[in-house]
């Protein structure tokens, strides 16, 4: 069951909760195609930043007051077409296409002329390396690239009137392969010695670094390697808007259009991190209503919501933190046999502790993280995770490469 990787293509040097059915695929198939269409982002040099600073965090990662900063630092950075604002209340959707065309249109950003893959390192900001292939990958049947959560219909309709506007895959989902570590070795030896092309450092302060390979050989080593089951991580609104798109649009199979853009990362990186997504109740609830899960229990003696949540994730596993609002901080170490608690709503840890101190929540779960392989083991038999349940970090840049929907596949 592989992933069938097609290669992304570099921008030339300008001017410097409703979860549906997967839609069907044109199934498997053992070997990869290459693309054209992708473009690496340059802003031009009369903005006197260094090429590949105005890239962003995806658009799900932006509310409204970080969308207005974005903005307001370059006419060139890239949630202008993420998270586009319309001048005097027009269409945002087609202003954004407009827009995207008049930088192809300027010279701001261009078409690379040969097809290629991109090794995308994330340079970990407390040390080490995070590494994966940036490139498009064809549309498949659930069973060979699996999703492991449910969709909502409110994203997808927003992501949708972007791509039917732009045309453009403008921002990459991950996902992760079960390649055995084939991949990081593949990368390592690519890497050593070779140029960036871009290097973006984000509000972390890890450094997201795109390379370029070109070599037909290289390529189909990458193929081969990516010839195997695989998950998606991260995107799974922008996978599945993109899916819907090239069945609605009978997209030719010799089109990007066909495809979606991603960063594949092994699942068995050492840098990757799946973190918990923390629910919350808005009442306080009366513990004695759980009293059917099995759990042993004792009280947290810290002060905050990162301390919560370390020594959740430090607790032997399965475990959770459980806090009432003018109770004691607990942990509870559960049954391995019955995990399962009925919670609905999901905070970050700071704010979702400030929140219960506060009585503005009433009861806060905190969950610990997940490893690698029991993500895997967890989805293996097509099972679905809820909404929001996973985190992988760091999240992939947008603004980097990305490609249009007219692009040919070789």
């Amino acid at each position: 069951m592989p992933v069938g990787l097609t290669a992304a293509s570099r921008g030339g040097e300008g001017r410097h909760q409703e979860h549906d059915q997967d839609l069907p695929s044109h199934g498997t198939h053992g070997g990869a195609s290459l693309c054209q269409g992708p473009r690496l982002y340059n802003p031009p040099e009369p903005e006197g930043r260094e090429a590949h600073t105005l890239a962003a965090p995806p658009y799900d990662q932006i509310d409204d007051a970080q969308r207005d900063r974005f903005h307001t630092q370059s006419p060139y950075q890239f949630v202008h077409l993420t998270r586009p604002v319309a001048p005097e209340g027009g269409d945002p959707y087609r202003f954004a296409a407009a827009l995207h065309h008049r930088w192809l249109h300027d010279g701001i950003i261009a078409r690379d002329p040969r097809p290629a893959v991109y090794p995308y390192v994330i340079e970990l900001a407390n040390g080490g390396q995070r590494l994966g292939l940036l490139g498009l990958v064809r549309y498949e049947d659930p069973a060979v690239i699996r999703p492991h959560e449910q969709t909502l219909e409110k994203a997808i309709a927003d992501r949708t009137a972007l791509l039917e506007a732009t045309r453009a895959d403008l921002e990459p989902a991950l996902i992760v392969s079960e390649d055995g570590g084939k991949l990081d070795a593949l990368l390592r030896e690519d890497l050593q010695g070779a140029a960036p092309l871009a290097r973006y450092r984000d509000a972390d302060g890890h450094f997201h670094v795109v390379y370029r390979i070109d070599d037909p050989a290289r390529i189909a080593l990458y193929r081969q390697a990516l010839d195997v089951p695989a998950a998606i991580a991260d995107g799974h609104h922008r996978y599945k808007v993109g899916q819907r798109y090239a069945q609605s649009h009978h997209a030719a199979p010799d089109t990007a259009a066909d495809t979606k853009l991603a960063v594949v990362t092994s699942l068995d990186s050492p840098a990757l991190t799946i973190d918990p997504i923390h629910r919350a109740f808005k009442d306080p609830i009366e513990l004695s209503r759980l009293a059917g899960v099995p759990h042993s229990t004792h009280t947290f003696q810290g002060s905050g919501g990162w301390d919560f949540a370390r020594a959740v994730a430090a607790a032997p596993q399965p475990a959770i933190g459980v806090w009432v609002h003018g109770g004691p901080a607990e942990i509870w170490h559960l049954d391995p046999g019955n995990p399962k608690l009925p919670v609905e709503i999901f905070q970050e840890t700071g704010v979702l502790w400030d929140q219960v101190a506060s009585g503005e929540l009433g009861t806060g779960i905190w969950l610990p993280p997940m490893k690698p392989a029991e993500f895997a083991g967890a989805i293996a038999g097509g099972h679905m995770l809820p909404a929001k349940s996973t985190r992988f970090l760091p999240k992939v840049m947008s603004g980097l490469v990305w490609a249009d929907h007219d692009s040919k596949v070789e």
